[in-house]
């Protein structure tokens, strides 16, 4: 049907937004540990540090995604092995990276809190 309306595959890829993203990564926590962390998460980011990067919104369903103005983070409990997994996106690679390090701290600070 593409081939048919004459539609330029490439050049609808190039049309869409880069976005930078990484791969699953996996923090260390116990079965008992790793759903307290998540409450944990939850309850700092209703008053995260004055430095944290400006939170847009904020979904709690399985686990916690964080939507920052140029992309998001997401930190979920593994339902088959004792860790959290997070994901970072954003449209700029540094802001990937900074999305990232905040919430790493974050989970810390949930971390030193149980």
């Amino acid at each position: 049907e593409l081939i048919h309306d004459e539609i330029d595959l490439d050049a609808e890829l190039d049309a869409l937004p880069l976005v930078y993203s990484t791969e699953e990564i996996k923090v260390e926590a116990s079965e008992e540990e790793k759903f307290l962390l998540i409450d944990k998460v939850k309850e700092l980011l209703e008053n995260p540090p004055a430095d944290f990067p400006e939170i847009k919104s904020i979904i709690d369903v399985d686990g916690v995604r964080i939507n920052f103005e140029k992309g998001w983070g997401l930190v979920r409990a593994s339902n088959t092995t004792p860790v959290l997994v997070t994901r970072f996106e954003s449209t700029e690679k540094a802001m990937a990276k900074l999305y990232e390090a905040e919430v790493n701290a974050l989970i810390a600070s949930a971390q030193e809190a149980l």
